[in-house]
């Protein structure tokens, strides 16, 4: 197996007027599949963005056998399956921090691994997000993690965590 080398390029983040409007079309992708099913489709959006500006988006949503498909993982799955594996140079961009935590009530109730280790199974190196996760850790990322400085876009992000996550 061939270790890749990553540069210093691939963990920078740029462009984040264009990650802003990624992030509110997240946000409105939540929002419509809220009102199709709220019990089928979460809270939490997310997008591959890879270097062709091919975007593929993911809401969380139920996997069927009692547990939820993270949205970074309803993403990388969509674009595996349309166009093969994440390139270097992609970014994840979502409206929550990855989930790290394997020992809680969200972890039993997650399809897969956590986000972070699905994502530090990729060759991903960027994360963008409209909300860090005060619940979460993350000592284990291999990824750049960055929250949006756009207090509109964050304090949205953060409002739709709010409806799930325990941080009072």
């Amino acid at each position: 197996m061939k270790l890749v080398e990553f540069e210093k390029s691939d963990y920078e983040i740029h462009n984040r007027p264009k990650l802003d409007k990624i992030l509110l079309e997240l946000c409105h992708h939540m929002i419509k599949g809220q009102r199709i099913d709220a019990d089928k489709y979460g809270m939490v959006a997310a997008c591959v963005l890879d270097p062709k500006n091919r975007k593929v988006y993911g809401v969380n949503e139920a996997a069927g056998d009692g547990t939820r498909r993270h949205a970074e993982r309803v993403a990388v799955d969509r674009y595996v399956e349309h166009y093969g594996n994440i390139p270097k140079g992609s970014i994840i961009v979502t409206t929550l921090s990855p989930c790290n935590e394997n020992k809680t009530k969200m972890a039993d109730d997650r399809y897969g691994e956590s986000c972070t280790d699905l994502v530090n199974s990729i060759d991903c190196r960027k994360v963008y997000c409209g909300y860090i996760d005060p619940t979460q850790h993350n000592e284990h990322a291999k990824y750049t993690l960055e929250e949006t400085s756009n207090g509109k876009i964050k304090d949205l992000c953060r409002r739709f965590a709010d409806t799930f996550l325990n941080t009072k």
